[in-house]
């Protein structure tokens, strides 16, 4: 039985002729395993094993997929490995995959659930679907989430006047 996975990043398109492709890592300073796991089209897990990394080009070659044909096969799939693998964080400190469909609490209401997160920019901000339909932005610092809690998938927040009328 497999342990609980985790995307932790993406495959892209094909690149040169023997069989590389373009990826992506979403956490900062995590190697890849030798075995990592894709969906297939029937969205089951299977195993991949990697013959060659290049971080710094952005390339990931796979045992048996020697061709851009065959590597194609693969393509444009997210890449899961064992959370269990995944490194230790601090205290106050989450992986995105934990926050996305978080409940959202204000005075202890319910108001919405996290949709994403956006780091595009120096802060980031939390993207909530509230339960009045709406989309709003909220930066993710101390001074409006107030409390996180991953096992019961909540946090609270305070959020700045006027917030609510967005």
């Amino acid at each position: 039985m497999k342990k609980d996975l985790i995307a932790i990043g993406k495959i892209h398109g094909t690149h040169g002729v023997k069989g590389n492709l373009k990826f992506e890592i979403f956490v900062k300073n995590f190697y890849l395993p030798e075995e990592i796991y894709i969906k297939d089209e029937e969205n089951e897990l299977q195993p991949l094993n990697i013959e060659t990394v290049d971080r710094k080009k952005g390339l990931i070659k796979f045992k048996n997929y020697d061709t851009p044909e065959k590597a194609k096969e693969i393509s444009h799939r997210l890449i899961y490995v064992p959370e269990d693998l995944l490194p230790k964080l601090g205290e106050d400190e989450f992986y995105e995959f934990q926050l996305i469909g978080m409940d959202v609490y204000y005075n202890d209401k319910l108001i919405g659930k996290v949709e994403k997160i956006d780091d595009r920019l120096s802060q980031a901000y939390l993207i909530i679907k509230c339960t009045d339909e709406k989309t709003r932005h909220l930066p993710f610092i101390n001074e409006f989430v107030k409390d996180v809690n991953v096992k019961e998938n909540k946090m609270q927040i305070t959020p700045p006047e006027g917030w609510f009328s967005l």
